[in-house]
Formats: C-alpha cells, sequence, structure tokens
C-alpha cells in the first residue's frame, strides 16, 4: 500500500517557512511576533510556533519537524496530527511562561520564537509509540554498521540533556537563547496525548507483527506464531494477526486452523476493507467461504461493488457456486450474472442465467431472467 503524503507536516512545513521568510530581516517584526511572558497575547501563542529568529534556526527545526512529522503522520490522522502539534506548541510555551515567572525571571521580557517546542511534543509521541525501534547512536566496532540502540535510549539521553540545560540556564546570569523549558513542556504533552491514545500498544502491536513476518521470511512458521500469541490472546484477538496466522497454519499444512482463524478475523475486521478482502480471498483459495454467514456475504458482496471490487467479487461467487448444495444458490447465481454483466463480461453472464433457467426453472430468480429476457 502506498504510503499517505503527509499534508499535515507539508503544510506546517509551508506556514514555518514562509512566515519566517517574510520578516527574518526585520529583528524588531520577528520579536513582535514571539511570545514574550511580560506582554502575552492570545495572538502571540500562536505566532511564535511558526517564526524563527534565523535561517539556520529555521533549516534545524525545519529538518526535524520534517523528520517527526512524517514518522508521527504516518500513523495519526492529519487532523490529529496538528492538534498534537498545536496544542503541544501551547503547553511548551505556557511551560516556558510558567518557568519565568518561577525560576528564570532573566527570559521574562525575551521573546520566545520557533517551533521546537512544539516539535518536542512529536518528540514525545513518537518515543512512546515507537520506542522499540532500534537507531543508530554513535558509530562503533560492536556492530558493521554502529552502536544500535532502543528509540527510548536516545530519547531518554535527550530529555536529560535538555533537563541539564533548563537547570544551568536558570542559574545563568544572562539569557540563554534556547527554550529548554518549552522543548521539556511539549515532550511532556506529546507523551501524554500519546498515552492516552494508545501509542505504546500500537507500538507494541507493529513490533510483533514485524517480527512475526521476520520469523515467515526466514522460514521460521513456528516462532512467528511465538510473536503472534499476544496478540491472538487478547480478549478481542487483532484481525491482522488471525491473517498472519491463518497464513502460518496453512503452510504448516492445517487448514482447519487456517479456516478456523481467517472466520475469526472476519468478525474481528468490519470495517477495514482491504483486511476483509483479504480475509475472503484466503478462504476462497481454501474453498470454505461457504462457511461465511449468508449476512456476511450480503455485506462483502456490496462492499465490493462499493470500492469498485466487482473483479474480486466475481471470484468469490465464482468459487461459491462451484458447491451444488449452496444454499441460496439460485440468488447467487443472478448476483453473479448481475456482477459479471458489470464487469463486461456478458457473454459469460448469458450463460449463468441460462444455467439458472435450466438448473431451478420454477424458482423466482429463473421468473425475473424471463421477465428481463422479454423486455
Amino acid at each position: 500500500m502506498r504510503a499517505r503524503l503527509p499534508l499535515g507536516t507539508l503544510l506546517l512545513l509551508c506556514i514555518a517557512s514562509g512566515a519566517t521568510l517574510l520578516v527574518m530581516d526585520d529583528a524588531q517584526r520577528v520579536e513582535a511576533l514571539g511570545f514574550t511572558p511580560a506582554h502575552p497575547t492570545l495572538m502571540n501563542l500562536f505566532t511564535s510556533l511558526f517564526v524563527h529568529a534565523s535561517l539556520p534556526h529555521l533549516i534545524r527545526n525545519m529538518l526535524f519537524l520534517a523528520f517527526f512529522g512524517w514518522y508521527v503522520e504516518r500513523v495519526l490522522s492529519p487532523a490529529r496530527f496538528l492538534m498534537l502539534y498545536l496544542l503541544g506548541g501551547l503547553a511548551a510555551i505556557l511551560t516556558h511562561w510558567l518557568m519565568t515567572l518561577l525560576l528564570q525571571p532573566t527570559l521574562y521580557r525575551e521573546s520566545l520564537v520557533g517551533s521546537s517546542g512544539a516539535i518536542s511534543a512529536l518528540v514525545g509521541y513518537f518515543a512512546l509509540r515507537f520506542y522499540r525501534v532500534r537507531v543508530r547512536l554513535v558509530w562503533s566496532q560492536l556492530s558493521r554498521w554502529g552502536l544500535m540502540v532502543p528509540m527510548w535510549v536516545s530519547v531518554l539521553l535527550w530529555v536529560v540533556w535538555q533537563g541539564i540545560g533548563a537547570i544551568w540556564s536558570a542559574g545563568a546570569a544572562h539569557p540563554v537563547e534556547i527554550g529548554y523549558w518549552a522543548h521539556l513542556g511539549g515532550f511532556a504533552f506529546g507523551l501524554i496525548l500519546a498515552l492516552w491514545w494508545g501509542a505504546g500498544a500500537a507500538g507494541e502491536r507493529e513490533h510483533l507483527l514485524q517480527n512475526a513476518d521476520t520469523c515467515l521470511r526466514e522460514g521460521a512458521p513456528d516462532e512467528a506464531l511465538r510473536w503472534l500469541q499476544p496478540l491472538l490472546q487478547r480478549p478481542q484477538p487483532d484481525p491482522l494477526a488471525l491473517l498472519r496466522a491463518a497464513e502460518i497454519w496453512q503452510l504448516l499444512g492445517d487448514p482447519e486452523a487456517a479456516i478456523d482463524h481467517l472466520l475469526q478475523g472476519l468478525n474481528a475486521a468490519p470495517n477495514d476493507w482491504n483486511l476483509l478482502g483479504t480475509i475472503v480471498d484466503r478462504l476462497s483459495e481454501l474453498n470454505a467461504l461457504n462457511r461465511v454467514s449468508q449476512p456476511q456475504l450480503d455485506t462483502l458482496l456490496q462492499l465490493a461493488e462499493r470500492y469498485r471490487e466487482t473483479p474480486r467479487a466475481v471470484r468469490w461467487l465464482a468459487t461459491l457456486l462451484k458447491d451444488p448444495t449452496l444454499p441460496r444458490r439460485p440468488e447467487l447465481m443472478l448476483r453473479y450474472a448481475r456482477l459479471l454483466d458489470l464487469n463486461g463480461q456478458h457473454e459469460q453472464a448469458q450463460q449463468i442465467r441460462q444455467q439458472l433457467l435450466h438448473e431451478y426453472p420454477d424458482s423466482l430468480q429463473a421468473d425475473l431472467v424471463r421477465l428481463q429476457q422479454r423486455s
């Protein structure tokens, strides 16, 4: 599946870059658009999130925004991503404001500008959502590509560095240019919102699925099943894990176990068409579509038409109709003929209608075919 374009990230990059380039040469305008604790305004709470003091300041923050924004927006909707960014930025500014009143009066009359507080909120979300990911910390002989550490270790080092900077700047006689308190406030807000939105559970799920896929590629299906167990043993099993488990059982030569997991997955994924379609494809390959309930089958065929997946629905019905004892067979034959027409296979559709007239001449569906032929 093609990755979604990070529209929210691109929008923020354009706004911040445009706003900064417009006023960068006028230090007074930059200061006026920043947030000054001594003269707080509602407008400055927002303008300070986009304006930067210099070109290096802008470039540095935009690089961080592009990196963290792409990863975070990939797993959030654009609306949630923008909410995280803006509310995290406001939390960062309010933290900075509070600290100037309590610990760092040297910053009370200084203007705060830059996206780093809002970006720190993205870092907070990123830290929990991707805490299992390993990153290269430094070049080392410990591995060919350097010393790899879990993401949470590198983020922890960053937080410690920000904390040291905040404590050091609080005792400084003159104001410092880095908003350490804003960084910490934004990060804390992003972490809290990540907890609220279940980012940790989503990250753990992704980790388990990735490890299962890796084991499958390496030819270790038993090990892959072990990685899937936490997702399969939930009160509501994960539908993608059920699909993976079914594929593994099929590889292991146990089609009944595969079918059982696929049917569970069908019940667990009612709103995900891509996943539903794949599950039904697997059931079709195992000649087990006749074990799908009639209401479910009707819903699946309707979804296939809605998402313009008529060829897929045609394949499903072709498999189903091989069973001469299938309940509702005349009804499904008529539906099959209609889908063949929609798919441009008019000659085959006519053959199915003739077969329906021959096998079920007294059925309501046969009467409908005769009416169509007369009109």
